[in-house]
């Protein structure tokens, strides 16, 4: 059984925290500077490492103790201690953590003592405190330092706390903190999961490490510990859910060709295995992996497809023969609906609608069809939720480490529980335990590669990188400014400046995990024009941030600059019409009105020379050259389903994206000089739209993603 530490400890340079499960740095005046970036089951070995530190701890004992089962790979194992490293600080080479013993194991070898706690702490309060030697160091009047540290790290946590979820700003002590228990424990992704209802059986789709574009499905006999693949590697599967009799399986079948099928398997469950497996239901081409819920009669299910619209929609379709049903109609801005739930008695229909990348929770009453919104969720994207067990208040993951309820009736929400993990995907069980998918699908890096329009070449190589994720990068436009990053290094996202002597500033201090968008340099490289979520924000290195503009129920994207940096313009689309805003810098803020009817793209070139524009109609491209005076349209094509855009305007060409896959781009150029577009990076693929060109145009800055880690795991609530 893993063992956890049950009192806060100095951990080398680290201090846990029981009340978080955490290891975190303080700086000088008591506040979080840093938290080591763990997964569940790393951090789980890191607190067995630290409960027996000093002593030798065999691979064999990790398993046992920490897995719980043998039947892992002892690569696993390897991929862990690589995480703690990483995470920690360490060295292989010099180790300061944990020390490696050939062919027998590992010693964690860094010094643990305890933090001696505060005597009149109250004791409803988080049990902080610093060690006594920190205390002989720092005063002659030990405990009077210790009253006022205590007293300030007591503040700083609850702010800590409060900050993780916007849902409910008035955190309860009485919310517990909860550990997930893993249920599988393979290599790779194991997502998209399914409890039956007897509980017994897991069903799920799973990617491995060696073959990573392609999802089989997966059964694992809970009781019996094992498990079978049940589909094959030539087409992809997702979504599968159990019939409410536990006897069948209906799944999403996606073909390397963009081709969709909804699939219906009859399992054997005595041979463990699928007795057969025929077509229910063609969906749309190109439809986004899908989540299926069966009604609780077993005579329906309901489940997303692309429509002719390039949009997901609901629909539902009889088991027994008939044809499907359209549920929902998502608006014109938004990407549309991605997963549905059955409420168990089965009058109710939740689902989650995409509203410019947050997600927003809907209920549809299945008799009358009529729905309602219940709340918007921006902390984090869920991938499903689920109803309570007794219909009134749907679950979800609110925020990274956070799980919600809001009731049905009220639209009021609550947090039910602080978790170790974030969860993507949840369900509740028939006997409240909450099922979910636990993970990271990829850890993101910047990437800079040569540019193949000016010739250049060089190695490429990850930069800023740190052990959390960075998720965009834009070049000065001023060759000798500094580069902007966000980054999670010093835990939620935030904006970073890197200078080119080596120096770092973090202009952004956010309390909430917010998303962000786009991030765009002004002409003199000096400010920063950002979209984080749904609004429009202006940075400065020496400034606080300042919320230009925000919309609630309009989509907002594509925010840049004017040529002479005094206005910003972003495209707007309300009731489904898109036009450009213009919002002036000059004097006092004031309110954005209407530049440009009809387009959904307006980008000024910092050389004054031309703006690009894309009609909302037509889709086409066209350029208007200043000196001259004319318009022409530009030759770019993009894919019909291409939802995401960036375009960088250059002296001699455009750069933009163009989508080759569900998830994949190309970096394009299309050149003033020979009216031709070719590729401007040698890179097979962009796994994300983002990039950034250099003011020199010798490299171009890139998202790289390195395969992440999914678990099914559980939590059972108290």
């Amino acid at each position: 059984m893993a063992l956890k530490p049950d009192s806060p400890l100095q951990v080398g340079d680290w201090q846990y925290l029981p009340e978080q499960d955490k290891l975190v740095q303080f700086d000088p005046e008591g506040k979080i500077i840093a938290t080591a970036d763990l997964d569940n089951l790393s951090q789980k070995v890191a607190n067995y490492f630290i409960v027996h530190a000093g002593k030798l701890v065999t691979k064999d004992e990790l398993l046992l103790d920490v897995w719980g089962i043998r039947d892992v790979s002892d690569g696993r194992v390897t991929r862990v201690i690589r995480v703690l490293r990483v995470a920690l600080g360490d060295d292989t080479r010099e180790p300061r953590y944990i020390e490696t013993i050939p062919k027998r194991g590992y010693r964690f070898i860094a010094p643990v003592s305890a933090i001696v706690p505060q005597a009149s702490q109250d004791a409803d309060e988080p049990a902080v405190s610093i060690t006594a030697a920190q205390v002989k160091k720092r005063s002659n009047k030990p405990w009077l330092l210790v009253s006022a540290i205590v007293a300030l790290l007591v503040m700083l946590l609850s702010w800590w706390f409060s900050a993780t979820d916007k849902v409910e700003s008035d955190i309860k002590a009485t919310v517990p903190m909860l550990r997930y228990t893993p249920v599988t424990s393979l290599d790779g992704l194991e997502f998209y999961h399914n409890i039956s209802v007897d509980e017994r059986y897991l069903v799920y789709s799973y990617a491995s490490p060696e073959d990573e574009n392609v999802t089989v499905l997966m059964l694992q006999d809970l009781q019996e510990h094992k498990r079978a693949q049940l589909t094959e590697p030539s087409f992809s599967s997702f979504g599968a859910a159990f019939s409410p009799d536990g006897n069948r399986i209906a799944y999403h079948r996606m073909y390397p060709d963009g081709g969709c099928e909804i699939r219906l398997m009859h399992l054997d469950l005595s041979n463990f295995y699928a007795a057969s497996d025929e077509t229910l239901v063609k969906c749309g081409d190109n439809s986004v992996s899908s989540r299926i819920s069966w009604s609780p009669d077993g005579n329906y299910i309901a489940y997303p497809s692309m429509s002719e619209q390039k949009q997901m929609v609901i629909m539902l379709k009889p088991i027994n023969g008939g044809a499907s049903e359209q549920l929902t109609v998502p608006p014109p801005s938004s990407f549309g609906d991605y997963a549905a739930r059955f409420s168990r008695k089965g009058d109710q229909l939740v689902f989650l609608r995409d509203a410019a990348g947050s997600a927003q929770i809907w209920v549809l009453d299945m008799s009358s069809r009529a729905i309602n919104m219940l709340v918007k969720v921006t902390d984090v994207l869920p991938g499903n939720v689920d109803w309570d067990l007794e219909d009134k208040a749907i679950i979800y993951p609110s925020a990274p480490t956070a799980l919600s309820k809001i009731d049905v009736a009220t639209a009021k929400s609550s947090i039910i529980a602080y978790t170790d993990f974030n969860a993507l995907e949840v369900q509740m069980s028939s006997r409240g335990a909450i099922v979910a998918t636990v993970g990271n699908f990829a850890h993101v890096n910047i990437r800079k590669v040569p540019n193949l329009i000016t010739g250049s070449s060089f190695a490429q190589e990850t930069v800023f990188s740190s052990n959390r994720n960075e998720t965009l990068a834009e070049a000065n436009p001023i060759i000798t400014g500094p580069t902007a990053v966000v980054s999670r290094r010093s835990g939620l996202p935030q904006v970073w400046l890197f200078y080119a002597d080596g120096n770092q500033k973090q202009i952004t201090h956010f309390d909430k995990n917010e998303r962000f968008r786009s991030l765009v340099f002004s002409p003199d490289g000096h400010s920063l024009v950002a979209q984080i979520n749904n609004e429009i924000w202006l940075l400065s290195e020496n400034e606080m941030p300042k919320m230009l503009s925000s919309a609630s129920d309009n989509l907002i994207s594509s925010p840049g600059w004017s040529s002479d940096g005094k206005s910003i313009f972003y495209a707007e689309s309300k009731n489904g019409r898109w036009h450009i805003m213009s919002h002036d810098l000059s004097g006092d803020l004031l309110e954005p009105k209407v530049f440009a009817e009809g387009r959904e793209l307006y980008i000024e070139s910092y050389d004054k020379n031309y703006s690009v524009w894309r009609d909302a109609v037509s889709k086409k491209f066209y350029i208007s050259w200043n000196e001259e005076s004319r318009v022409e349209e530009i030759p770019i094509v993009l894919p019909e389903d291409q939802l995401w855009l960036k375009v960088q305007a250059k002296e001699r060409g455009i750069y933009f994206t163009y989508l080759i896959d569900s998830i994949q781009y190309k970096l394009k150029f299309y050149s003033f000089d020979d009216k031709k577009v070719t590729d401007a990076v040698s890179v097979d693929y962009l796994y994300h739209s983002r990039f950034s060109v250099s003011a020199d145009e010798r490299f171009v800055y890139i998202l790289e993603a390195v395969r992440g880690d999914f678990d099914i795991a559980k939590i059972e609530l108290q």
